[in-house]
């Protein structure tokens, strides 16, 4: 991605991050949408223990995987997007992009352990309620981080189930 229009990108990123709050639903949890990188997958046995843990239905989850460069089998396979699918002030150019940042999620996870400008668009553009990540960037658009290692998806589970009983998020 070049310079300019990564530029653009993070002005788009931090106009979302300005005006977004945080307002409880006060309903119960539905759905869940996970925003990883598609190296470094959330365990498919730990988004199942998530399920359980949330108690929600594991076809409520939708996850979105990045892929710095996207195979020729990749490029029609849903839940998988590059780069190429963002244009300039964070235009989002594909269906599964712009489907996944228009779903209503009760809880987005922002699972991923590098500032990757991807990434980062299409967790800041979510309309989720609440959003949980890994790290805390520079455009903190999450309403919750939970420091662990990404390979530390049992930890990140449980913290995640106590710190939604804390702030009475269920």
């Amino acid at each position: 991605m070049n310079g300019l229009k990564a530029k653009s990108i993070l002005r788009k990123l931090k106009k979302e991050t300005e005006s977004r709050t945080y307002t409880p639903s006060g309903r119960q949890i539905r759905s869940l949408g996970i925003v990883q990188e598609g190296d470094r997958p959330f365990d498919a046995n730990k988004i199942k223990q998530l399920a359980a843990t949330l108690g929600i239905k594991e076809n409520d989850i939708v996850v979105l995987s990045y892929m710095p460069k996207l195979s020729k089998a990749q490029k029609d396979a849903p839940g998988v997007y590059s780069g190429k699918g963002i244009g300039w002030n964070g235009t989002l150019k594909t269906t599964t992009l712009k489907e996944f940042v228009a779903k209503d999620f009760d809880i987005l996870l922002s699972y991923y352990s590098e500032d990757r400008l991807p990434l980062q668009i299409v967790s800041g553009l979510s309309k989720a309620t609440f959003k949980v990540g890994l790290i805390e960037d520079a455009q903190s658009f999450q309403d919750l981080v939970i420091t662990t290692a990404i390979d530390e998806e049992t930890l990140f589970i449980n913290e995640l189930e106590k710190y939604l009983q804390i702030l009475k998020i269920s």
